[in-house]
């Protein structure tokens, strides 16, 4: 798929799904960060459920964040929760925290296949466990960040798109 296909797409998108919502800019705008917020927890399978009733408690607009969650997907899972955020909750704990093997989950064995699989189980929520506090401390100030700057410059373009669409109406009549 070439580039610049991936950004026109993009482009599009965002004109006719952000910036041409007929919402307030701030509602558009905290929509966007809600969904962006939800995007960096590590709530993958509820997070388009997660994003509507925070933009519902919010007053946020509840559909312009949706499609931001779609950043998480299988493919990016890895780079955004180990990579990014677990790492930074790990860094700012300060703690011996050891990244999760999760290798052995699927290594551990049993005498019967119900004791192998309580044995896996039970590795992998070892595994999970240990990284529970890093992680969501991580995702939480990542989302933050992110959510938080992505309201101001969602709301900015809101606001200039509009003034330039006046401004090209505006121009429009006075030629006829």
């Amino acid at each position: 798929m070439p580039i610049r296909y991936v950004i026109n797409r993009t482009k599009r998108f965002f004109i006719y799904r952000v910036l041409h919502v007929d919402d307030t800019p701030h509602r558009i705008a905290l929509g966007v960060a809600v969904g962006i917020f939800v995007t960096w927890t590590p709530t993958v399978g509820l997070q388009m459920v997660l994003t509507v009733l925070i933009a519902i408690l919010l007053r946020a607009n509840k559909f312009v964040g949706i499609p931001f969650v779609w950043i998480s997907n299988p493919v990016t899972l890895v780079p955004i929760y180990k990579w990014c955020n677990y790492e930074i909750g790990r860094w700012m704990l300060g703690g011996n925290y050891q990244s999760p093997d999760f290798a052995r989950a699927f290594h551990v064995g049993g005498s019967w296949w119900l004791e192998v699989w309580a044995n896996r189980i039970r590795a992998f929520w070892e595994a999970t466990w240990q990284a529970f506090g890093p992680l969501w401390l991580g995702s939480c100030v990542v989302g933050l960040i992110l959510g938080t700057l992505s309201y101001f410059a969602v709301r900015y373009a809101v606001i200039r798109y509009r003034q330039h669409r006046e401004l090209k109406r505006f121009a429009r009549r006075a030629k006829s």
